[in-house]
């Protein structure tokens, strides 16, 4: 298992379903871009203590197919509650073979909040991850947060390691502060500045 200051890290992949004045929640471009510029935000905070090494970009061009594939091996990973022992990511295999990286830090997120703010209960679809609805209904209107934290080894074309926030936690995807204490929570699990991965 690699030491954190052997990890190159990934800009976060993430989909936030919006629900606009009562509508099913949909995909949302613009609150995604924002939920991935807090998440890297939350992850650059922590860079320093973690000692990562450079950040790999995944480029517009490529970003859904990425997305795609990472929602993929989570799903996968969830499914069977193990690691896989391969994992088919051909874009972060080309991306971290551009930068003769073996190992890198993956952040996948999804997340579901509402416009208005909900102030009482509202009965409608939960979003799977990726922001697409799904079959099971939630009744309380809440916002909900997803994080998944993954190590992906490109030698071996495996993820090695996994671990993610509770399931469908109340929390508001776009809200920095309360984004940033998830993300603390997750990395403490078993991550420290003095040892890197424990």
């Amino acid at each position: 298992m690699p030491l954190a200051q052997d990890l190159a890290f990934v800009s976060p992949v993430t989909t936030v379903a919006v629900s606009r004045n009562f509508s099913p929640a949909t995909a949302d471009k613009a609150a995604t871009l924002e939920s991935a510029r807090l998440l890297s935000l939350a992850l650059l905070q922590h860079r320093a203590a973690l000692r990562l090494r450079q950040e790999v970009t995944i480029p517009d061009s490529l970003l859904l197919q990425a997305r795609k594939e990472l929602y993929d091996a989570v799903l996968g990973i969830e499914a069977h509650w193990q690691l896989a022992s391969g994992a088919n990511l051909p874009v972060l295999d080309y991306l971290l073979s551009q930068q003769s990286q073996r190992y890198a830090l993956l952040t996948v997120a999804s997340g579901l909040t509402f416009i208005p703010k909900r102030s009482r209960p509202l009965l409608t679809d939960q979003p799977r991850l990726g922001g697409s609805a799904g079959n099971s209904p939630t009744t309380d209107g809440q916002p909900k947060s997803n994080i998944f934290l993954l190590i992906y080894d490109q030698q071996r074309h495996a993820i090695v390691y996994y671990q993610h926030s509770p399931p469908l936690a109340t929390t508001e995807p776009l809200d920095a502060l309360n984004l940033e204490k998830q993300f603390a929570r997750l990395l403490k699990k078993d991550f420290s500045p003095a040892k890197g991965l424990n």
